[in-house]
């Protein structure tokens, strides 16, 4: 019986040891339970405020207060009204400032002003080919000068036995005229090539004009009836009875 309760003092007596030693010790550090705002309203989200009893820590900043518009990521009814960029800012991360973008109304293009009318312009020519003495050629084009009639290249004139090769005359005329320089022939207003027949120049002088003056040519229509006149009187080219034999110097020089 004694060695039973000795047994249960010496029991006793460690358990309080060992409780002395090993207990909990007291935590010097407390955490502070987290308050957690109620919902915020819709179109409104609003951070929660920290609190405890902590005086250690330090003041909580301010709540960070994010507003969207409703209805942001649709088109407004409206072309005229701004509309908000959609925010995709990630929960994480701090939203930017709100933005807004107009909608870009294409304007109907004014209607461009008539267009006046061309002016007329002149077309110059290269190495212009005399096929007789109302036809030049130039590069597989033809162009028959207006204003003239002038005979053919074969053609005679005179009565037998003083017929002479009129046509033949009249085209080593022109071509002694041209003289290998450039023609220049006028384009009516409005149009995109040289007409046919064709109104042209060589050296600021016009070709049917030195034609009908010479008499290597006749005159078609009202134009050049001075000039056709003064040629018959004085018997040139086409209007002498026999060969001319007195035009050759003013048929190379060009003059009357």
């Amino acid at each position: 019986m004694i060695r039973a309760l000795l047994l249960l003092l010496l029991g006793a007596a460690s358990f309080v040891a060992v409780y002395i030693f090993v207990g909990p010790k007291r935590s010097f550090t407390h955490n502070a339970p987290i308050e957690v705002s109620s919902p915020a309203p819709v179109g409104e989200i609003e951070t929660g405020s920290v609190s405890g009893d902590d005086t250690s820590r330090s003041e909580a900043p301010p709540p960070l207060r994010i507003e969207l518009r409703p209805g942001a990521e649709t088109l407004p009814p409206s072309d005229d009204l701004p509309r908000l960029v959609r925010d995709v800012t990630p929960d994480t991360m701090t939203a930017g400032p709100r933005l807004t973008m107009m909608q870009a109304r294409s304007a109907a293009p004014s209607p461009s002003p008539p267009a006046s009318p061309a002016e007329k312009r002149r077309e110059r020519l290269f190495n212009p080919m005399v096929l007789n003495a109302g036809t030049l050629k130039v590069r597989e084009r033809k162009i028959h000068l207006a204003g003239v009639t002038a005979p053919e290249f074969e053609a005679m004139c005179g009565e037998k036995p003083a017929a002479w090769p009129c046509g033949r005359m009249a085209r080593t005329a022109l071509q002694s005229f041209i003289h290998r320089r450039a023609i220049e022939c006028t384009v009516p207003a409005g149009a995109e090539k040289i007409p046919d027949p064709a109104s042209c120049q060589v050296g600021g002088d016009d070709i049917s004009e030195w034609l009908v003056s010479q008499g290597w040519a006749k005159r078609s229509g009202d134009r050049f009836g001075e000039e056709e006149s003064r040629a018959r009187d004085a018997k040139l080219g086409l209007w002498s009875p026999v060969r001319p034999g007195g035009q050759s110097t003013a048929v190379a020089s060009g003059g009357g």
